[in-house]
């Protein structure tokens, strides 16, 4: 009887087996694998596009939206927004103190926002210590070692909200603080809460803020014993540490046609340091007929009708504006009102002494 190989069934068996086995590995890896990530989709909307479709950027794409020329700025190619979102315009409004931003000088918000804005795409990868990105308002952003923003006036580590957002004309970084430029954050820091806040920041007193800026700078810099304006209305004279501002609104300059070309620098500090007092006087302060002198040496006297004269002649040269008295600031009070008060003996809006304000 013929004899069975049986070595050559087993052969054959553990072969079967093994490819069996083998087949199942590699379907189970191939079943294993993981798939090739799918690309990025390609952006859809434009950075403005982005801002005003977003629910927590509404005062952002408001003032976007009232300035034609950042609208049309964050609409070119090749961008970068650090986008502030609502939480960060309200700790501007708590720290300035004001219900609006559009209380604060529209050529200062116009800044601000800029210094937003970067003419190239930058993406958070590339942020580092040794990062500065120049703005479209011209001063530069910096950044710390964690690829933080490092420019501002008190947040040294401002942190991004969420992950960045691809623009088709290039990308948008959501901070909750806003950023403010170097040299708007050194005149915020000297004056805030203080009279000097309200008068060179608010939108009310541009003009007055730029005739007292025209004071300091071609009078009071050039000339010996003569304190600036402004360090008078940030407190930093300490024989002056309270005091009171009369300060005309911008629409009493524009009736009377009165521009900074109107009068020479001395001149204007004349003006202006006629509309101080050295002491702190709220309205209910400024007793009837009673003078008070001011650093021009002028005396303001509040008359039975509730106007203001300062140089003696029948009539109110200002009169209060209604809801905007009383203005208190940590050094003083301000007082808005719609007049110039100019002394009897300098003739109508031609100071021309030295005042010599220590």
């Amino acid at each position: 009887m013929k004899k069975k190989n049986l070595f050559l069934k087993s052969t054959s068996s553990l072969l079967a087996m093994l490819f069996v086995v083998m087949s199942a590995f590699m379907f189970t890896a191939c079943d294993g694998d993981d798939p090739e990530p799918e690309p990025e989709p390609e952006p859809e909307n434009s950075i403005l596009e982005i801002v005003a479709a977003s629910d927590t950027h509404t005062q952002l794409a408001q003032f976007v939206e009232a300035d034609a020329e950042l609208a049309a700025a964050l609409s070119a190619d090749n961008l970068t927004l650090f986008a502030p979102n609502d939480a960060a315009f309200d700790k501007l409004k708590t720290a300035l103190g004001v219900e609006s931003l559009t209380q604060v000088r529209s050529d200062v918000i116009a800044a601000v926002l800029r210094f937003h804005g970067v003419a190239s795409v930058e993406l958070r990868e590339s942020f580092n210590e040794n990062t500065d990105l120049t703005t479209l308002q011209s001063e530069n952003i910096s950044f710390n070692a964690e690829g933080n923003i490092f420019t501002g006036c008190s947040d040294r580590d401002v942190e991004f909200v969420g992950d960045e957002v691809l623009a088709t004309n290039g990308v948008v970084h959501v901070v909750e603080t806003i950023l403010i430029p170097p040299s708007i954050c050194e005149t915020i820091g000297v004056n805030l809460g203080k009279v000097s806040q309200t008068i060179l920041l608010s939108a009310s007193f541009s003009t007055l803020a730029d005739a007292i800026k025209k004071a300091d700078e071609g009078y009071a810099a050039t000339t010996d014993g003569v304190t600036p304006l402004s360090v008078i209305l940030a407190g930093g004279n300490a024989n002056l540490p309270q005091i009171t501002v009369f300060a005309p609104v911008n629409e009493v300059f524009a009736a009377a046609q009165i521009t900074l070309d109107s009068y020479t620098a001395q001149q204007w500090y004349g003006i202006i340091a006629n509309h101080i007092l050295g002491s702190r006087k709220l309205r209910g302060d400024l007793v009837e007929a009673e003078g008070n002198v001011t650093l021009a040496g002028g005396a303001i006297t509040l008359l039975p009708s509730g106007g203001l004269d300062s140089n003696g002649v029948a009539g109110a040269e200002a009169t209060f504006i209604d809801g905007a008295v009383d203005i208190q600031s940590e050094n003083g009070v301000v007082h808005a009102i719609a007049g110039v008060l100019v002394p009897a003996s300098s003739g109508r809006y031609a100071i021309d002494a030295k005042y010599n304000v220590k």
